[in-house]
């Protein structure tokens, strides 16, 4: 049983948040990608942008995701894309204070192929910083 809504915040976890940094702010599906030592999300946007598709070493850190990868959530027709070329920096109580708000914000879990497809691609990053990239791998893999 989960104990608090900080249990809820755990690296894999798929949450609708808004997001003020957006621009412009806005509602995104974010995949937390680290808890420890700080919290982190990767953005699930509806398609990639036009630099991502034009260059070779951002269009690799984009993972394709749809309904019918188990992530029901996504109702464009066309799948979506996981960016793994910029880790979001969340604060953790800003996150408690919109699912204490609205507890549908919730979706559930990235699927293992998802899991280890963002470790193969965060391992290999041209784009996160050194750092980042091993608070990543470390939460997804001990998670």
């Amino acid at each position: 049983m989960i104990q608090s809504l900080e249990e809820l915040i755990v690296p894999g976890r798929i949450l609708r948040l808004f997001c003020s940094f957006t621009n412009p702010p806005k509602e995104k599906f974010v995949v937390v990608v680290a808890t420890t030592p700080c919290c982190l999300g990767f953005l699930i946007n509806s398609s990639a942008t036009g630099l991502q598709k034009s260059k070779k070493h951002l269009s690799d850190e984009i993972i394709s995701v749809s309904a019918r990868d188990g992530y029901a959530f996504l109702t464009n027709p066309q799948p979506s894309v996981l960016d793994c070329t910029f880790a979001a920096d969340f604060d953790l109580d800003e996150l408690v204070a919109q699912l204490t708000q609205d507890p549908t914000r919730v979706l559930g879990f990235i699927a293992d192929a998802t899991r280890k497809h963002i470790i193969e691609v965060v391992r290999e990053s041209m784009t996160l910083e050194g750092g980042i990239a091993k608070i990543i791998v470390k939460n997804l893999t001990e998670s």
